[in-house]
C-alpha cells in the first residue's frame, strides 16, 4: 500500500471514527470472548486433571517397578524420559529379614531420603553400611546390635562360602517414628505394623543404606524397586496423550536378567480423568461455537454498515476510472486494518479475561497459556467480518453509480430464500437435539443439548425480524388518524429500516443464549446445593479412626450429652449402601430440610430401633462348658456340637467343636481372642457323621440346660435364656427343660440367640426390593423391612438403606475394613464437637461440609462448561445491545436530511423525538424481550438433557425450573441499559438537525 493510500484509509477512519470505533470494539470482545473458551477450558483441564490426582492414592498416581536382585532405577529412567510431569524415582530395596528367634519379619529397607520422611527420636540417620535405624516401637534403643535371618556376614576375598554363614551384625544407630504413614513417599504400602498397631507377624523397618547390602551377604534376594510418581503441580491437559503412553507402557517394562513387576492403580485413575475431562470437552466446543456463530453475526452487520458508509466514496473512485483491484483495495483497506488491529487486541484481552475467570473458578494456581485452538476461535471471528466486508464492497462495486447519491434509496425487500434455508437447519438441528439424538440414550442427557439454546435464539431471532416489520406495516392505516406524527414516522422506518433487522437478529441471539445461560446456571446452582446437602447428609461431617461400635458411641456421648448436635455413623459401601447410626440423635442432626422437607424426623426413625431386644451372650474367658441333657442317640450316628462365636478384629464367625453328643458335660477351649477380649455366641449348631449306611431319616434331641465360662481358673454360669422362648431362634426351642434342639440327620441344626430381627428396619431411598444389606462386616447376610415410603434421604448418594446402629451391630460378625466412622454434627456445633473429639485423644479428619460438595461440583466438567457459558454468553448480550443501539444511531443519522426536512416543513422537535425514541423502543424492546423468551423455551426443552454433574446423581431428583428474578434480572437490566441509550442518542440525534442542513449534500 502505498504512502497515499495509507494516508487516505487513516484519514477515512478518522472521519468516520464512531463506526470505526464501533467495529473495533466490536471486534476486539467478539474475539475475546471466542478465545476465552479454548484458553478457560484448557485451562480447566488442566485443573481437573490435578483434582483427580490429588484425591487419588499414592499408587494411583504412580507406578512401582520392581525385580528380584536387579537394578531397576536405569529402566525407571528410560521411562520418565520426555515426561516433564513426572517426579525424580524414588529408588529403594528391601531384604525380608527374619527375626532368628521367632518367626517374625523384620524387613531390612533402604530408599532414596528416607530421613526427611521420619522423625528421629533419638541418634541419627545411618551412614555406613551395617548400620541401621529403628521404630520406636520395636522398643530398640540407639547402641543395640540386632541380626536377622537373611543377611549374613560376607566372605573375605578368596574365602570360600560357608554353608551356613554367620548372621551380619545391624547396628542401631538412630530410633525413628514414622512422620505420616500414609505419605505418598511410601506408595501406598502398609509398612509400620508394629506402629500401625498390629506387630503378629511383621515388624517396623529397620532402614539402612545402600552399601550395607554390598557389605554383606544376602542368603534371600533383594527386592528393587523404582517409585515413579506424577507431579499433579505440573502436569497439564497437553499432557494426557503422554500419559495414555506411560500408562498403556507401564504393563510391559522388563529387564533380561530379571522380570520386572510393575504396581500402579494409574489405570484407573485415567478412567476417572477421562470421565471428567469428558464432561468438559464436549460442551466447551458446543460454547465456543456459538460464540463464535454470534460473532460472526454481530461482525458481519457492523462491517457492513462501515463499507456501507464509504459508498459515495467507492463509487466516486469508480468515476475516476479507478481499476477494479485498486477500487477493491480502497474498499476493503479500513476494514482489514481494524479487523487486524482488533485481532491481536481481542487475543490480549482473552487472556486476562480467562485468568479472571479461572480464577473465580478454578481450584488452585494454573498457568495459562494461549493454545492453538485460542487463537483459531478467535481470527474465526474477524474472518466473518472480512467476509461481510467483501460481500458488502462487491455489493458496492456493481451497484450503479448513480444510485449511491439518490438521497431516498430504492427500497428493496429482504428474499426468503437464506431465511428459510436457515430456519429448516435449525429446525432439523432441533429435532435431531430433542428427539432422536437425546432421547433415544439411556440417561436422555447429551452435552450435544447445549446447542439448542444457539438454534433456538437464532429460529427466534428469524422470525422476530420478519414479524416485527409486518406487524409494523399493519399499523399504518391506524397511525395515520391517531398517534401523530412519531408513532407515523416510527411505524413506518420499523417496517422498511435495514437496521431493524439486523438489530433484531443481533440482540434476539445474543440475549436468547444470556438467558438461557442464566437460566441453567441458576438451576444447576440450585441442584449443586440441594444435591451437596442431600448427600453430605448434614451440617458438618467428621471422620474418626474407632475400632468398634462402642468406642464410637462412647466418643460422641461424651462430646454431646444432651444428644441433639451429634450423632454416630458409620457408613458401608454397596450396594445397596448402608448407613448405620442412632435413630433418636440421627433425627436431631440430619439435614432433613433437603432431603424430605417438611418431614417429622422423630416420627420417622422411630420404628428403626424395632421392639426390644434380647441381651447378647457376651463372653470372656479360656474355657466354655455346655451341660446336656439325657440324650437318646440313633444308631450309628455320631452328632458334634459346634458354638459359632464373634471374635474382635474379624469378619468371620469363629467356630470351635464342642465334641461328640452323648456326654453330660461338654467343654472346649474358647477361641484365643476371647481370653484378652469379650466375644458373643452366636450360634450352637449340630452336625450328624453317619457311620454307616441308615435306612430311615430319623431325628434326634439335645437338651441344653448350662452355659458355663472358666474365666481365671473359676467356673461362672452365664445367663443365656435357655428357658425363654423369646431369645433364641432356628431348630431350636428353649422351655422348662432347657435350649432343646431338634437334630436332623440331613440337614444342619442351629440355634441362635434372637438378638436381632432377620430384616432390618429400614428407611430406603430407592428400588432395593430383595437385596440384601450389607451389614457392619460386609456379609450381606440381612434384609431389609421397608419403613415408610421411598424417597431420598440424608447421606445416601445412590440407593441405599438407613438402619439402627445396635440392631446393625447385633447382625454383624464384625466391622469391615471399608467401613467409615463417621460423627454428623448439628449446624453450628462443628467446632465445639470436634475440639470435643479431640479432647479426648481422637484424630479427627478436616470436616466434610455442603459447601465443599458444591465446590467440587462447580470444578468439575459440567460446571465449569456452564459457568464458561454465562460469563461469555453475558458479555456477548452486552456487546449485542451496544451494536444494537449503534446501528440504530447511524441509521437515523443517516436520515438527517429527512429529518431536517420534517422539521423545516412544521415539524416539531418532540414529535421528532417521539419518532426516534419510539424506533428504537420498539425494536430494542422487542429484540431483547423476544431473546428472554427464546431463552426460557430453550431453558425448558434443553435444561432437563444437559448434563450438570460429572456422574449424574440417583437421589435426590433433579429440578429443573428456573428462578424467575435472575432471568428478570438479566432481561430488565438490558431494558434499562437499552432504554437510557436510547434516550441519549435521540437527543444526540435532535441537536443535529438543522434547517442548514437542507442545503448541504447527502452524507
Amino acid at each position: 500500500m502505498s504512502a497515499r493510500s495509507r494516508g487516505l484509509t487513516l484519514r477515512g477512519l478518522w472521519e468516520r471514527r464512531g463506526l470505526s470505533l464501533a467495529v473495533l470494539v466490536v471486534t476486539v470482545v467478539s474475539v475475546a470472548t471466542s478465545a476465552l473458551g479454548p484458553i478457560f477450558a484448557e485451562a480447566a483441564g488442566t485443573a481437573l486433571v490435578r483434582g483427580v490426582l490429588n484425591q487419588a492414592a499414592p499408587e494411583g498416581r504412580g507406578w512401582r517397578i520392581t525385580a528380584r536382585d536387579a537394578d531397576v532405577s536405569p529402566l525407571a529412567d528410560r521411562f520418565r524420559s520426555g515426561a516433564a510431569f513426572l517426579g525424580t524415582p524414588v529408588n529403594g530395596a528391601e531384604l525380608p529379614g527374619r527375626d532368628p528367634r521367632g518367626g517374625v519379619v523384620r524387613p531390612v529397607i533402604y530408599q532414596d531420603d528416607v530421613c526427611a520422611h521420619l522423625v528421629l527420636v533419638k541418634g541419627r540417620c545411618p551412614a555406613n553400611g551395617g548400620e541401621v535405624i529403628a521404630s520406636q516401637a520395636s522398643r530398640l534403643d540407639a547402641g543395640k546390635v540386632v541380626r536377622v535371618a537373611g543377611l549374613a556376614v560376607a566372605p573375605a576375598p578368596g574365602e570360600v562360602i560357608a554353608a551356613r554363614a554367620e548372621l551380619a551384625p545391624l547396628r542401631v544407630v538412630g530410633v525413628y517414628r514414622p512422620r505420616d504413614i500414609n505419605d505418598p513417599y511410601w506408595f501406598g504400602g502398609n509398612l509400620f505394623a508394629q506402629t500401625a498397631g498390629s506387630s503378629e507377624s511383621k515388624a517396623d523397618p529397620l532402614f539402612t543404606v545402600e552399601e550395607t547390602r554390598r557389605a554383606t551377604q544376602a542368603t534371600v534376594q533383594w527386592t528393587h524397586w523404582s517409585i515413579v510418581s506424577i507431579d499433579p503441580t505440573k502436569i497439564t491437559a497437553a499432557d494426557l496423550p503422554r500419559l495414555e503412553e506411560l500408562t498403556a507402557a507401564a504393563p510391559r517394562l522388563g529387564l533380561a536378567q530379571a522380570p520386572v513387576i510393575t504396581l500402579s492403580r494409574v489405570p484407573d485413575t485415567m478412567l476417572e480423568v477421562r470421565a471428567q475431562t469428558g464432561t468438559l470437552g464436549v460442551p466447551a466446543l458446543l460454547v465456543i461455537a456459538q460464540l463464535v456463530a454470534l460473532g460472526w453475526l454481530l461482525l458481519y452487520l457492523t462491517v457492513s454498515d462501515l463499507v456501507a458508509a464509504r459508498a459515495p466514496e467507492i463509487a466516486l473512485a469508480r468515476l475516476r476510472g479507478q481499476g477494479r483491484l485498486r477500487v477493491w483495495r480502497f474498499a476493503l483497506a479500513e476494514p482489514v486494518l481494524l479487523l487486524a488491529l482488533a485481532l491481536a487486541a481481542g487475543l490480549a484481552l482473552g487472556m486476562r479475561l480467562a485468568q479472571v475467570v479461572a480464577a473465580a473458578l478454578l481450584p488452585g494456581q494454573v498457568a495459562l497459556a494461549l493454545p492453538p485452538a485460542g487463537v483459531l476461535a478467535g481470527a474465526a471471528v474477524p474472518l466473518g467480518g472480512l467476509v461481510a466486508a467483501v460481500i458488502a464492497a462487491r455489493g458496492m462495486a456493481v451497484r450503479p453509480v448513480t444510485e449511491e447519491w439518490r438521497r431516498t434509496p430504492r427500497r428493496r425487500a429482504r428474499g426468503w430464500v437464506i431465511d428459510a434455508i436457515v430456519l429448516s437447519l435449525t429446525a432439523l438441528g432441533l429435532v435431531e437435539l430433542l428427539a432422536a439424538g437425546v432421547i433415544t440414550q439411556t440417561s436422555g442427557q447429551t452435552s450435544a443439548a447445549l446447542a439448542v439454546p444457539g438454534l433456538l435464539a437464532l429460529g427466534v431471532a428469524l422470525l422476530a425480524c420478519r414479524v416485527v416489520p409486518f406487524l409494523a406495516g399493519r399499523l399504518f392505516r391506524a397511525s395515520r388518524r391517531a398517534g401523530g406524527i412519531g408513532a407515523f414516522l416510527a411505524l413506518r422506518q420499523i417496517a422498511r429500516g435495514r437496521a431493524t433487522a439486523g438489530s433484531l437478529i443481533v440482540l434476539c441471539t445474543a440475549f436468547g443464549m444470556a438467558v438461557f445461560a442464566t437460566a441453567a446456571w441458576d438451576v444447576t446452582s440450585a441442584n449443586f446445593e440441594r444435591v451437596a446437602r442431600v448427600h453430605n447428609g448434614a451440617a458438618g461431617v467428621l471422620e474418626l479412626r474407632a475400632g468398634s461400635v462402642a468406642e464410637l458411641r462412647a466418643a460422641v456421648e461424651a462430646a454431646d450429652p444432651g444428644g441433639r448436635h451429634a450423632a454416630p455413623v458409620i457408613v458401608m459401601p454397596g450396594p445397596p449402601k448402608m448407613i448405620a447410626t442412632d435413630p433418636a440423635r440421627f433425627a436431631h442432626v440430619a439435614d432433613w430440610a433437603a432431603a424430605r422437607p417438611g418431614t417429622d424426623a422423630a416420627r420417622l426413625t422411630a420404628g428403626l430401633a424395632g421392639p426390644p431386644g434380647t441381651p447378647r451372650l457376651m463372653v470372656r474367658g479360656e474355657r466354655i462348658r455346655l451341660r446336656i441333657g439325657p440324650v437318646k442317640v440313633p444308631d450309628k450316628w455320631e452328632p458334634t456340637l459346634f458354638a459359632d462365636f464373634r471374635v474382635p478384629g474379624s469378619t468371620l464367625v469363629k467356630s470351635i467343636p464342642l465334641g461328640p453328643i452323648g456326654p453330660a458335660t461338654m467343654e472346649w477351649g474358647l477361641p484365643p481372642e476371647c481370653r484378652a477380649a469379650t466375644c458373643e455366641l452366636r450360634a450352637l449348631r449340630a452336625e450328624v457323621t453317619v457311620l454307616d449306611e441308615v435306612t430311615t431319616n430319623a431325628s434326634m434331641f439335645a437338651d441344653v440346660k448350662r452355659i458355663e465360662v472358666r474365666t481365671g481358673g473359676r467356673w461362672r454360669e452365664i445367663d443365656a435364656g435357655l428357658t425363654d422362648r423369646a431369645r433364641w431362634s432356628g431348630t431350636a426351642s428353649a422351655g422348662e427343660d432347657g435350649l432343646s434342639l431338634m437334630i436332623p440327620l440331613f440337614g444342619g441344626a442351629k440355634a441362635v440367640p434372637a438378638t436381632f430381627p432377620r430384616h432390618l428396619p429400614a428407611l430406603v431411598n430407592g428400588p432395593i426390593d430383595g437385596e440384601l444389606t450389607p451389614g457392619l462386616d460386609q456379609n450381606f447376610a440381612a434384609g431389609h423391612a421397608v419403613l415408610g415410603e421411598r424417597a431420598p434421604l440424608p447421606g445416601l448418594s445412590e440407593p441405599g438403606a438407613i438402619v439402627d446402629l445396635e440392631l446393625a451391630d447385633r447382625a454383624a460378625l464384625g466391622i469391615a475394613p471399608e467401613a467409615r466412622f463417621e460423627v454428623w454434627v448439628a449446624a453450628g456445633r462443628l467446632e465445639q464437637v470436634a475440639a470435643a473429639l479431640k479432647a479426648q485423644g481422637h484424630p479427627v479428619s478436616p470436616a466434610r461440609t455442603p459447601d465443599q460438595l458444591v465446590s467440587r461440583y462447580t470444578t468439575q466438567g459440567p460446571g465449569l462448561a456452564l459457568a464458561l457459558m454465562l460469563a461469555a454468553a453475558l458479555a456477548a448480550g452486552a456487546l449485542a445491545l451496544g451494536r444494537a443501539v449503534l446501528a440504530l444511531y447511524g441509521a437515523a443519522r443517516r436520515r438527517g436530511y429527512e429529518l431536517a426536512a420534517l422539521a423545516a416543513t412544521g415539524a416539531k422537535p418532540g414529535e421528532l423525538r417521539a419518532a426516534l425514541l419510539l424506533e428504537q423502543l420498539i425494536t430494542l424492546a422487542a429484540g431483547t424481550l423476544n431473546g428472554a423468551g427464546a431463552g426460557l423455551l430453550a431453558a425448558r426443552v434443553a435444561l432437563p438433557r444437559v448434563p450438570e454433574f460429572a456422574t449424574a446423581p440417583s437421589t435426590p431428583p433433579l429440578l429443573y425450573e428456573p428462578s424467575l428474578g435472575p432471568v428478570a434480572l438479566v432481561a430488565g437490566a438490558a431494558l434499562v441499559v437499552a432504554f437510557a441509550a436510547v434516550a441519549l442518542t435521540a437527543e444526540a440525534l435532535l441537536r443535529g438537525i438543522r434547517a442548514d442542513r437542507l442545503r448541504q449534500a447527502q452524507p
